[in-house]
């Protein structure tokens, strides 16, 4: 059975990646500008390159920015560096007002 669905393609070739992002984060209605999809954006550039694949955010509640770990120990290397992530955080995006980190692990 063949799928009847619309492809995204030009002249039959493949778009690329980048463009075809931008197409879903908009049919999302997920734009760079608002401050909680920014963050989700640029997580790896706050938490850094080493806490990066452990590490999500997975809400906001009020003042606090609720994240998970994969693993206690990166839980625990998370607080440590808790001051420098909640910097971060406030200086680029002062309007969302985290003043704390919350830290679930499984």
């Amino acid at each position: 059975m063949k799928d009847k669905r619309n492809r995204i393609c030009k002249d039959g070739e493949p778009i690329e990646g980048k463009k075809v992002l931008d197409m879903v984060l908009r049919r999302l209605d997920i734009r760079p500008e608002n401050p909680k999809a920014s963050i989700g954006l640029n997580w790896q550039e706050i938490i850094g390159t080493r806490l990066y694949p452990h590490v999500k955010i997975i809400d906001i509640k009020g003042s606090t920015l609720v994240l998970k770990a994969d693993h206690p120990s990166w839980a625990q290397i998370t607080m440590m560096q808790q001051k420098k992530i909640l910097a971060l955080v406030q200086r680029k995006y002062p309007s969302l007002g985290v003043k704390s980190l919350q830290i679930l692990s499984v």
